[in-house]
């Protein structure tokens, strides 16, 4: 009875909203209409991205698959975005498939006098560490390529209810009063709105770009964090475990109190990224000799460790080569466990869950190398 009564109760907002603000019944292309302008930044020799924007633009976002682009009551096609799922991987799909078409925008428009950047991107920028650096935060260095960010008056992010999103902004002099949460600004409508491309994902295949970080993001990331935040610490060796996840109980390792006394008893000291500033973060991975932990959104932190730092992934069979490619990328020492993965939880990439065990011998043997 209450589903059936929440389904009602969301139909006749869905009516009332689409009663205040008309339907989206078209999609436009970007050179259609004058007031969009779009404009290719060349970032490196085969990657270009386009900035665009749009006067008096309007924005709707469901906070996970879709985001709705729109001058007046038209979507505009390639800043909009509509994610979805086929055979465990992700693809942006046809505009037409965009949420606003059957649900409207059931949200209160908030209307923003000034320039307003978008940095949304799919529901992983919400709370995921790895994606608001390599996905959310080098929008940043698109948009400056053809607009000063000390002209944008309003920053709005995905989300910025974890520690480390506004750690990373306070670094990067993006002051308070000018970000905006897609949590409270769902539904906006800017005297000029700006949207980049996806900084990740340049072919259109989201589940196949992910895998490749583009160098200029890395490179972005370094000149803008690594030479503030830099101490002379000892060296250290760290294991990253995984106990602040949201995915603990669905990615594991079944003999991990094993695997990380054995570490202890090398010197290791056992992490737990979640509870470090983003400053200390980026210290630890800098000075650090050696880094073990299981795949997983704490190994973002390799692009500011230093050349020939040695890099264990311990991994199933079944995860995809990012960080792999990252360390490479990077100059560092990576030398994985790969291992057949256990029972597959339920969950949108189950071909990222699973439990593993570790054999100690087989790091051992890696340690002693």
């Amino acid at each position: 009875m209450g589903k059936f009564l929440q389904k009602i109760f969301k139909i006749i907002s869905y009516l009332i909203f689409s009663k205040i603000y008309g339907r989206i019944e078209k999609s436009i292309e970007s050179n259609m209409d004058s007031r969009i302008k779009a404009k290719i930044a060349n970032i490196e020799t085969n990657l270009k991205y386009n900035i665009y924007k749009i006067a008096s633009g309007r924005l709707y976002t469901d906070r996970v698959h879709d985001t709705a682009v729109m001058l007046e009551n038209k979507i505009i096609e390639g800043p909009s975005f509509q994610l979805r799922y086929n055979n465990l991987h992700i693809y942006n799909s046809k505009i037409k498939e965009n949420i606003v078409f059957t649900k409207g925008t059931p949200r209160v428009l908030k209307k923003l006098n000034g320039k307003v950047l978008s940095l949304l991107t799919g529901g992983a920028g919400n709370n995921n560490y790895w994606h608001w650096l390599y996905d959310v935060l080098p929008r940043l260095a698109l948009c400056s390529k053809e607009i000063s960010l000390k002209t944008i008056d309003y920053f709005l992010f995905p989300s910025l209810l974890k520690k480390y999103q506004n750690e990373t902004l306070d670094c990067l002099n993006i002051t308070k009063n000018k970000r905006l949460s897609s949590e409270k600004f769902r539904h906006i409508k800017a005297k000029e709105l700006i949207v980049t491309d996806h900084p990740v994902v340049v072919s259109g295949k989201p589940s196949n770009d992910i895998q490749n970080i583009p160098g200029w993001i890395m490179l972005w990331l370094k000149s803008n964090f690594l030479d503030k935040n830099i101490k002379k610490n000892k060296k250290n060796k760290i294991y990253i475990n995984r106990k602040d996840s949201k995915h603990a109980t669905e990615r594991l390792i079944n003999n991990e109190n094993e695997v990380e006394k054995f570490l202890l008893g090398n010197n290791f000291i056992s992490v737990s990224l979640a509870d470090i500033k983003f400053t200390d973060q980026i210290d630890l991975f800098y000075n650090a000799e050696c880094i073990v932990g299981l795949h997983g959104a704490g190994f973002a932190n390799l692009v500011f460790c230093k050349s020939g730092t040695k890099v264990v992934e311990l991994r199933s069979i079944d995860a995809g080569p990012v960080i792999e490619n990252l360390a490479r990328t990077n100059d560092l020492n990576y030398q994985p466990i790969i291992v057949e993965s256990g029972e597959i939880q339920k969950y949108n990439y189950p071909n990222q869950q699973g439990s593993i065990q570790i054999p100690i011998s087989s790091l051992n043997k890696i340690l002693e190398n």
